[in-house]
């Protein structure tokens, strides 16, 4: 019985101090709430919003077009797991966005992500919007 109590007392403590430190963490690095309105621009130059990711299953894949490894290696893969798909994946969208975007142009990641796969949207946009 004392052993049931004292173990109910560290789950509760466990879980308070879970809870603080997530607290702390939200509101010290918290920036936008997840689905927060943004505009930023496609590997065309066109704008892309929070709006084309309601309603649709998406892959989201952030990088980088000077990564050496680990960016192409994953589009690789995405590519080719999309490929398998087939029809059965028309309806899964896939986007690579830019976490370099003073590198990463449209044009720039226009190129890079044709290298991959034609159902792969590169984003990218003004550093602010990219960060916030």
């Amino acid at each position: 019985m004392m052993r049931s109590i004292l173990v109910g007392i560290l789950v509760l403590m466990a879980a308070g101090i879970g809870w603080l430190t997530f607290d702390w963490y939200r509101g010290h690095y918290g920036g936008e709430p997840f689905g927060a309105a943004f505009t930023l621009v496609d590997q065309k130059g066109a704008p892309i919003t929070e709006a084309a990711f309601r309603g649709q299953p998406s892959v989201v894949f952030f990088g980088f077009t000077h990564c050496p490894e680990v960016c192409p290696t994953t589009l690789f893969e995405l590519a080719g797991w999309l490929k398998t798909l087939g029809d059965d994946g028309k309806n899964l969208h896939a986007y690579f966005v830019s976490v370099d975007p003073e590198r990463d142009t449209p044009e720039v990641m226009n190129a890079y992500v044709s290298n991959f796969s034609d159902r792969i949207v590169g984003i990218t946009g003004a550093p602010d919007k990219v960060h916030a």
